[in-house]
């Protein structure tokens, strides 16, 4: 399903394959090789995705700003800076969650007011 993989210039990062299924006004990630309601963390998996997506255009250049991304979005600059963050995530607590073996304390609220910078403490304060 998913795997940690390393890139050209030693970074680490998780390839998931997935796909978002619209029902209506709701959207939903969809992980491959995964029913839906096998999928209990679907808040923070999209939130992981969205920060990003966000991370990729202040990257890229096309916002210059973290306000300027979050008026492009309409959304409050703080929301967008705490998703932001969200790619801090260590990639085994990043796995636990689209692979579905994330404990279920591991909450989207949990995450969006802070987590440890230490990827060793990540691991223990989120899934172990």
């Amino acid at each position: 399903m998913s795997e940690l993989k390393i890139d050209e210039n030693g970074t680490p990062y998780l390839e998931i394959p997935w796909v978002l299924k619209r029902n209506g006004a709701r959207v939903q990630v969809i992980v491959s090789g995964m029913e839906i309601e096998d999928f209990k963390n679907e808040p923070l998996a999209q939130a992981i995705i969205k920060g990003h997506q966000y991370a990729r255009m202040l990257e890229t250049g096309k916002f210059d700003a973290v306000l300027q991304l979050a008026q492009a979005l309409k959304c409050d600059r703080s929301a967008v800076a705490r998703t932001l963050a969200l790619v801090n995530l260590c990639p085994e607590v990043v796995k636990a969650v689209f692979d579905g073996t994330a404990p279920e304390s591991l909450t989207l609220r949990k995450v969006m007011y802070g987590f440890p910078d230490n990827w060793e403490e990540q691991k223990r304060a989120l899934i172990e």
